[in-house]
C-alpha cells in the first residue's frame, strides 16, 4: 500500500515537474524574445520605412542573414534608443555632481553623439561587411570548387550528390556553406537542384560566381558540353586569379606604404613639433638650476600617439591585409597555443631583466633614466623571449609543407600513367609509394602502408594526412579520393586532377614570392622609429641646454613606443608576407633585435650611458 501511494506521488511531482503547455512556454522564454517583441511592439512601423530606406530586404539576402528585414531594423532602433538613454543618462548624472569640467561637457556630449552614431551605423554596415566577407571567401574558394566539380562530371556524378559531397567536405569553408543553403532549398522547399543553385547564385555578393554557375546551369537546361564548359571555365578562373594576385599585392604594398608613413614619418613630424616646443619653451625660461630641475616636458601627445593611435592604425592596416589576401580554412592554432603557454617564462625574463639592470625600484615609483632604460629592455626580453617557441612551433610546420603542392602534382601524374596499366587505384598509391616525392614521401609510404593493411581508401589518405598544414594538398587528396571512391578513378579524370594541381603549384609559388618581396618597409620603420626621435630629442635638448634627465617621461615614451609599435610591425610584416599572423612572430623577434641594436647605438650617441 505504501509502495503503490509511493508510486503515485512520484508519478504526480513529474507530472507537475513536465508542467502545463502554459508553464512550458514561460520556461522557453529568453531574453532575446523579449527584446526581439519590444522592438517589434515599439518600432515596428518605423522599422518598415528604414527597411524600405535600406533596403534591408535585399541586403540581408546577400549577406546570407536569415533574419526578417523588419526585424533587424526594429532590433536597430531599440539598440540606438537604449544606448541614448543610458549615454544620456550618465552624462546627465555627471553634470549634476560636478565632476565635469567645461572642456569634459563638450568632450562628454561628443562622447555621447559618437556613441550613439556609432551603435547605429554598425547595424547598418555589418550586413555590408557580411556581404563583403561572403563574397571574398567565396571567389577565394571558386577555382578549386570548379577544379572539383570538373572531375566530378567528368566522373559522371549528379549534380546533387556533388552539392551533398561538398557540403560534407571541410576543405572547403564557404562553398560548403553556399552547398549547405542549396540542400536547405531542395529538402524544405522542394525546389529541383538546378532551380535551387540558380536561386543561390541570383542573390549572391560575388558576381564571378554568379556567372560561372548561371552559365554551368544554362548549360545544363541546354544539353550543352559541361565537361568543356567547367574545363574552360576553371582555366579562366586560375588565370583570373594569378591576375588578382598580382593586384592584391599591388594593394598590400600601399597598406605597408600607409603604415610606414603613419609610423615614421608623422611621428617624426609630431615629435619634432612638440620637441621643439618643450625646448624653446624651456630655453626662454631657463633661470637657475632649480628651474632647470622644474622643468616639465608634456608627453600626453606623444604617449596617446604611441600607445593608441599607432597601433590601432597598425591593427587596420593588418585587417585591411587580412580581408585583401587570398585565404585557406587552414590555421595555425597550435602556435598560438604555444605563445600563451610561453608568457609565464616571459614574465620571468622580464623580471630577471630588471634585476641585472637594477632598474627594480621602478616598481617603487623611482623614474630615473636607469630605471626607464632598464624597464625598455626588459619589455623587449620579454616580448622575444614569448615569440621564439611560437616561432620554433611555426617553422616545424612550416618546414615539413616546403615542395608539397608541387609533389603532389607529380603524384597525382604519376598515379595516371600507372591506372592505364589497368591497376586499381589502390594498387598505384602502393606502387608509387616505393618513389621519392621528396617532402610527400612520409605521406604517401603512410598512405600505401594503410591500404595494404585492409583499410579503405579515404581512411587511408585521412590518416596519411595527420599533421599536413598544407591546404592545397589536403583538398587534392580529398579530390582524388571522391574521384576514385564516386567516379571511379579512371586515368583521365586522374590526370584532370593533376593538372589543376600543377596549376595550383605554380600560382602558389608566384603568390609567396611576390609577398615576401613586400617586408622590406616595417624593417626601414622600425629603425627610424627607435633611434630617429631619440637622436632629434637629444639635440634639441642640447641645443637649448636642457640635461637629458630633464626629459625622461619622453625618452621612455618614444623608446617604449619604439618597442610596442616595432612588435606590431613585425606581426604586420608576417601577415603581408605568408598571409598568416603567425610569421610574424620570426619578423617581430628581427625587429625587436634591430629595436635594441638601434636604441643601443642612439642611447650611446647622445651619451645617456
Amino acid at each position: 500500500m505504501k509502495i503503490s501511494w509511493f508510486k503515485k506521488k512520484k508519478e504526480k511531482k513529474a507530472t507537475q515537474q513536465q508542467g502545463s503547455p502554459s508553464s512550458v512556454v514561460k520556461r522557453r522564454i529568453s531574453f532575446i524574445e523579449v527584446f526581439v517583441a519590444l522592438s517589434l511592439g515599439l518600432f515596428e512601423k518605423p522599422s518598415k520605412g528604414l527597411t524600405r530606406a535600406f533596403e534591408f530586404d535585399k541586403v540581408l539576402l546577400r549577406a546570407g542573414l536569415s533574419v526578417h528585414p523588419v526585424k533587424y531594423a526594429a532590433e536597430t532602433l531599440t539598440l540606438t534608443v537604449l544606448t541614448a538613454i543610458f549615454s544620456i543618462a550618465g552624462f546627465i548624472g555627471l553634470i549634476l555632481t560636478g565632476a565635469l569640467t567645461p572642456i569634459g561637457v563638450v568632450i562628454g556630449l561628443l562622447v555621447v553623439i559618437v556613441l550613439n552614431v556609432a551603435v547605429f551605423a554598425s547595424r547598418l554596415v555589418y550586413p555590408y561587411l557580411r556581404a563583403s566577407s561572403r563574397r571574398v571567401e567565396t571567389e577565394n574558394e571558386l577555382p578549386y570548387f570548379m577544379a572539383y566539380l570538373s572531375t566530378m562530371v567528368r566522373s559522371g556524378v549528379s549534380l546533387e550528390r556533388v552539392l551533398e559531397r561538398v557540403a560534407m567536405l571541410r576543405v572547403f569553408k564557404a562553398i560548403k556553406l553556399e552547398a549547405q543553403r542549396v540542400l536547405t532549398r531542395i529538402k524544405a522547399y522542394g525546389e529541383d537542384p538546378i532551380t535551387a543553385v540558380e536561386n543561390i547564385a541570383l542573390n549572391h555578393p560575388s558576381s564571378k560566381f554568379r556567372d560561372v554557375i548561371l552559365g554551368y546551369t544554362t548549360t545544363l537546361r541546354s544539353g550543352g558540353d559541361i565537361v568543356h564548359y567547367l574545363e574552360v571555365r576553371t582555366r579562366e578562373l586560375f588565370e583570373s586569379r594569378a591576375n588578382e594576385i598580382k593586384a592584391i599585392l599591388g594593394r598590400l604594398t600601399s597598406f605597408l606604404e600607409v603604415y610606414a608613413i603613419f609610423g615614421v614619418i608623422v611621428a617624426l613630424a609630431l615629435y619634432v613639433f612638440f620637441s621643439v616646443s618643450a625646448a624653446i619653451s624651456a630655453a626662454q625660461a631657463l633661470r637657475t638650476p632649480e628651474e632647470i630641475a622644474a622643468i616639465s616636458i608634456d608627453i600626453s601627445t606623444p604617449a596617446l600617439y604611441n600607445f593608441f593611435i599607432l597601433p590601432l592604425i597598425g591593427l587596420a592596416i593588418g585587417y585591411s591585409i587580412h580581408i585583401n589576401q587570398p585565404r585557406t580554412p587552414i590555421g595555425y592554432y597550435e602556435v598560438y597555443l604555444t605563445l600563451l603557454s610561453w608568457l609565464p617564462v616571459s614574465l620571468v625574463v622580464f623580471t630577471v631583466i630588471l634585476i641585472v639592470t637594477y632598474s627594480v625600484e621602478v616598481f617603487y615609483g623611482k623614474f630615473t633614466l636607469r630605471e626607464v632604460i632598464g624597464l625598455v629592455y626588459a619589455t623587449l626580453g620579454a616580448l622575444i623571449a614569448a615569440s621564439i617557441p611560437p616561432t620554433l612551433k611555426y617553422w616545424s610546420i612550416v618546414k615539413r609543407r616546403r615542395g608539397l603542392v608541387k609533389a603532389t602534382a607529380d603524384l597525382l601524374r604519376d598515379i595516371s600513367e600507372i591506372r592505364r596499366t589497368g591497376l586499381s587505384p589502390e594498387k598505384c598509391i602502393v606502387l608509387v609509394s616505393s618513389r621519392d616525392y621528396r617532402n610527400l614521401t612520409p605521406v604517401v609510404e603512410r598512405a600505401a602502408a594503410a591500404l595494404s593493411l585492409g583499410l579503405n581508401l579515404e581512411d587511408a589518405l585521412r590518416r596519411a594526412l595527420r599533421g599536413i598544414k598544407e591546404w592545397f594538398v589536403c583538398a587534392s587528396f580529398r579530390f582524388l579520393a571522391d574521384s576514385i571512391i564516386v567516379g571511379g578513378g579512371s586515368p583521365e579524370i586522374i590526370d584532370t586532377l593533376a593538372r589543376f594541381t600543377q596549376t595550383l603549384s605554380e600560382l602558389e609559388e608566384e603568390t609567396r614570392r611576390r609577398m615576401r618581396s613586400q617586408i622590406i618597409l616595417p624593417y626601414l620603420g622600425a629603425i627610424l622609429l627607435s633611434s630617429m626621435p631619440m637622436i632629434l630629442l637629444y639635440m634639441l635638448l642640447a641645443l637649448a641646454k636642457i640635461p637629458v634627465a630633464i626629459a625622461t617621461p619622453l625618452v621612455f615614451v618614444l623608446a617604449m613606443g619604439a618597442v610596442v609599435n616595432s612588435y606590431i610591425m613585425g606581426l604586420i610584416a608576417g601577415k603581408a608576407s605568408e598571409a598568416t599572423v603567425a610569421a610574424g612572430f620570426l619578423h617581430a623577434i628581427l625587429l625587436e633585435t634591430v629595436t635594441a641594436l638601434s636604441l643601443l647605438i642612439t642611447f650611446r650617441l647622445i651619451g645617456v650611458f
